[in-house]
């Protein structure tokens, strides 16, 4: 059964993100006081990260929040990222400290900086928690949905001093989603299998950011019901449920999956499609762009 997905004001059927724009209220504007401005915000787990002053010195340690602190006007202000940050092409000049998983503490402490973006699931959770205890201010994101998308937007827009932008990207951003909800609503129902890996068959369930996305397009996904948000899938489990697309997050153009072959033996190749995964596996703002390119692959 098709489940439609609007996020904000408009009524959804199925699966709700958000409602009545409540991200909005989830950021905290800049706090005055008779002796300074305080930049406030409430990251995802919880807790309230506040400055004194515009962070001038960031250290951005996912692709996604890197994307997200250049669409707010102060990629100039990151002094260092991760491997994979490499959009916008200013991005490709930033110095590195490594992946996600391999970050030192002296590394950042030798930076300075005066705020640290950094993605829940996504990293190193000793070395965070030991700049914790240094007393390095770590907003923690973890977008659960693509209304937690554009909320993170607005959270990390007051806390760097770009709320008007970051208000501004939040509501593009879900009329966007819901916009290509509405339009695809009136279009035949399709089931798809989404994969993500290729040395095994991992795919999404629907709580997933790309099963949300699958869902904004009128897709079914095929393994949406499975209680892992990543579950690894057999070959023969696709096979039995006969998707009418396979689609394949691709890390760079021209990619091929191993799996093609399979594919191709099962008479199947004009059911595969190729997405670039950076659209559509990173929880910023571009996830808008994936998700047309998404919908637009479905019905070609």
């Amino acid at each position: 059964m098709r489940s439609l997905v609007l996020i904000g004001p408009l009524l959804s059927v199925g699966l709700i993100f958000f409602s009545a724009m409540a991200f909005s209220t989830m950021a905290f504007s800049a706090v005055v006081t008779s002796e300074t401005v305080q930049y406030q915000a409430e990251d995802d787990t919880g807790q309230v990260i506040s400055l004194d002053s515009r962070p001038n010195r960031i250290v951005s340690l996912s692709p996604h929040l890197t994307e997200i602190l250049f669409s707010l006007g102060v990629g100039e202000k990151i002094i260092a990222t991760v491997h994979y940050a490499d959009y916008p092409d200013a991005a490709r000049q930033i110095p590195r400290l490594g992946d996600v998983f391999s970050i030192s503490v002296e590394a950042i402490v030798a930076l300075a900086p005066d705020l640290i973006l950094a993605w829940t699931t996504g990293g190193n959770q000793r070395t965070l928690q030991q700049l914790k205890e240094l007393g390095y201010p770590i907003f923690l994101n973890e977008a659960g949905s693509l209304a937690g998308v554009a909320s993170s937007v607005e959270r990390i827009g007051q806390l760097v001093g770009r709320s008007d932008t970051a208000s501004k990207l939040a509501r593009e951003f879900v009329n966007g989603v819901n916009a290509i909800a509405t339009e695809q609503r009136a279009k035949p129902e399709i089931r798809v299998f989404f994969q993500i890996a290729d040395t095994q068959l991992y795919t999404v369930n629907n709580q997933h950011l790309i099963g949300q996305a699958l869902s904004v397009c009128g897709a079914e996904n095929i393994f949406g019901e499975v209680s892992i948000a990543v579950p690894m899938v057999s070959f023969e489990s696709v096979v039995e449920q006969n998707p009418d697309f396979v689609v394949v997050a691709a890390p760079y153009e021209g990619f091929v999956s191993k799996w093609n072959s399979e594919w191709e033996m099962l008479g199947w190749s004009s059911r595969v499609r190729y997405l670039d995964a950076s659209l559509i596996t990173r929880p910023g703002l571009r996830m808008l762009d994936g998700i047309k390119s998404l919908c637009k692959t479905l019905r070609e």
